[in-house]
């Protein structure tokens, strides 16, 4: 890991662009505190979603269960009334001086009872009322029963809570699992109160005959109560009795989160307070409530899933305004980064192209201002300047040089050359031959008219191979037609132009050192040339004496030096020396084509020049390479 950081460090520090660079160190510093800070205020906005939640299921559990308990209140006190009035006593358990006095009194207290009943029943909650007194009692009443609405029941129809009921004298509240099939077309559930004797009357004389009051509730209120605590669509609430039996529930619920009446202590904990429970179907805050006047719980679940969802909508919401206050932090930074670097890639992009090109360039177009890049600017562009004048007069001063060369070579060539032909011409005049003596002197004065005109450096190909031609020609009267000149060149290449005295200094070593050296004093040289890639190619051979190894590889070591632009006086002035020690030491003298072979390097490029090949007794063959170029 240490090793990947520090290689990390290393290429941001040395191998990544400026721009990127500040790029990312500008994003760092942008992105970084936006970050923690972001994912603080998230964490803690997460917290207070789940809180928020948790608290408004629980203030609309305890709504619930206020509106549930009222209902039951109601259901409570309707039983109450009904018992209360001791109708329902006196109609069971009259007095036997009124039923002696008034033969109709319980047709009346039946009327009275009925009237009470129907009064009491709203349709939505309290569906019904029925009085279930013993099979032998209601023998005697069931006259007294209306078709339409039967309110008087034989207790041995009431269903299998007549079994569950305790001693005492309490409500009890049944759900439908324990109601009669006949029961459950009057409600679902129904609140069961005993009659009892009117505790104040103290006399033995009535009979004591026991029965109980049965109010039937629809459970749809309930549900409707159930389903309006809901905080989320997801979320449950149901009641559960004493005998783990499932009373009512909200839409939507599943059993998968049901929990037993007798576990709801031990899964939950302490009434009304929510917390986190495992499910099949997942983790869920749930709590649970008393409801008063009943043996039922109210279970609030909230599926932690559906909870969280809202926290990861939340999520979202940041990651999408990070993700766009990111993007706006990477544009404001690129522009940043750019504006500061632009200038120094500016810079550096020039001095680049000044390094390759060769020539330094100064930056234009651009104001270089007052800040530290400015002075590097405006340092680069005096440096540049500076440069450019220097080498404007270290060109100069080279074009000099290579003119002040020139003219050294052709005085090589003048006064030797020239003392020489004069004694021949003076030879041929002394033993009469007039005609050799014009042709002579006509093509000496042709040598030097093509050595010297126009003062150029350069001359065509056509006017090369003349004058060569004319050398040999005054030669071949000197030495007795001791060479054969032939040229193979294209006259396509006749209009090209190459640097004067290229071939003269060739042909006059493959001459002397070469043919003349040979047994036979006699010999040929040849020209040829083409064209090959753009450039243009010469060769010139002999048949001469040729050279040994340890000479051709002394000659080419000494040609294949390249001169550096910095250094090219001080490589000619080399080669000149060497020139001339090879020179003062006796007839081997090169200094021509050491010469020859430094212009062409130092006008076109090391990759021109002269090649050697050689065998000795078999002669020597020279190859010019340099670029094509047409006469201007």
């Amino acid at each position: 890991m240490k090793n990947l950081i520090k290689k990390l460090l290393y290429q941001y520090t040395y191998n990544l662009k400026l721009t990127s660079k500040l790029l990312i160190s500008h994003g760092i510093l942008l992105l970084l505190p936006t970050a923690v800070v972001t994912g603080f205020f998230y964490a803690r906005l997460y917290n207070v979603i789940i809180s928020n939640s948790i608290a408004s299921e629980q203030a609309m559990a305890f709504q619930a269960m206020n509106s549930i308990e009222n209902l039951m209140d109601t259901a409570v006190h309707t039983t109450d009334t009904v018992n209360g009035t001791g109708l329902v006593w006196d109609l069971l358990n009259p007095a036997l001086e009124e039923i002696l006095n008034d033969p109709m009194a319980y047709e009346k207290r039946f009327d009275r009872l009925y009237n009470l009943t129907s009064s009491l029943k709203d349709g939505n909650f309290i569906t019904d009322i029925r009085i279930y007194c013993d099979d032998q009692l209601y023998s005697q009443l069931s006259s007294l029963n209306r078709e339409s609405r039967p309110l008087l029941i034989p207790l041995s129809l009431a269903g299998s809570w007549k079994d569950s009921l305790p001693a005492t004298r309490e409500h009890m509240l049944f759900s439908d699992f324990l109601l009669s099939e006949a029961e459950r077309e009057l409600g679902d559930l129904a609140v069961v109160n005993q009659i009892g004797s009117d505790e104040t009357d103290t006399s033995l004389e009535a009979p004591k005959t026991s029965a109980f009051v049965a109010v039937y509730l629809s459970r749809e209120l309930l549900e409707e109560s159930l389903s309006g605590s809901l905080p989320i669509p997801e979320a449950i609430t149901y009641l559960v009795n004493e005998q783990d039996q499932l009373v009512a529930a909200s839409a939507g619920f599943s059993f998968t989160y049901f929990i037993p009446h007798s576990q709801l202590g031990g899964q939950i904990g302490k009434e009304g307070i929510f917390s986190l429970v495992s499910f099949p179907d997942g983790p869920a805050y749930s709590a649970y409530f008393p409801i008063q006047y009943t043996d039922w719980y109210m279970v609030s679940i909230l599926p932690s899933a559906h909870i969280t969802a809202g926290g990861i909508r939340l999520l979202l919401e940041f990651v999408m305004i990070y993700l766009l206050f990111t993007a706006l932090a990477v544009w404001i930074a690129l522009i940043l980064s750019r504006s500061i670097a632009k200038r120094i890639i500016g810079v550096a992009l020039q001095m680049e192209h000044s390094v390759r090109s060769g020539k330094p360039h100064p930056i234009t177009g651009r104001p270089s201002g007052q800040d530290e890049i400015g002075i590097l600017s405006d340092t680069y562009n005096y440096m540049a300047l500076e440069l450019d004048r220097l080498m404007e007069q270290e060109k100069k001063s080279s074009e000099e040089l290579r003119k002040a060369e020139f003219l050294a070579l052709q005085a090589q060539i003048n006064p030797h050359f020239l003392y020489n032909t004069l004694d021949m011409i003076n030879w041929l005049s002394k033993t009469g031959r007039t005609q050799d003596v014009t042709s002579a002197i006509q093509a000496l004065s042709r040598f030097y008219k093509l050595t010297l005109s126009k003062g150029s450096l350069v001359n065509t190909i056509r006017a090369e191979l003349e004058h060569v031609s004319l050398y040999v020609q005054l030669q071949n009267m000197r030495y007795d037609n001791c060479a054969h000149l032939t040229v193979d060149v294209p006259e396509e290449l006749y209009s090209y132009t190459i640097p004067k005295l290229t071939f003269q200094p060739i042909v006059e070593n493959a001459l002397l050192h070469g043919i003349r050296m040979a047994e036979e004093k006699q010999g040929t040289i040849l020209i040829i040339g083409w064209f090959e890639k753009g450039d243009m190619v010469f060769i010139i051979s002999d048949d001469g004496a040729g050279m040994t190894g340890e000479q051709l590889k002394t000659l080419q070591d000494e040609l294949d030096t390249e001169p550096s632009p910095s250094s090219d006086s001080r490589t000619r002035g080399h080669w000149q020396q060497t020139g001339s020690q090879k020179r003062d030491a006796g007839p081997d003298s090169h200094i021509g084509i050491y010469n020859t072979n430094l212009r062409l390097k130092s006008l076109y490029g090391v990759q021109y020049g002269l090649s050697y090949e050689s065998s000795p007794g078999r002669g020597t063959e020279v190859t010019i390479r340099l670029p094509a170029k047409r006469e201007e």
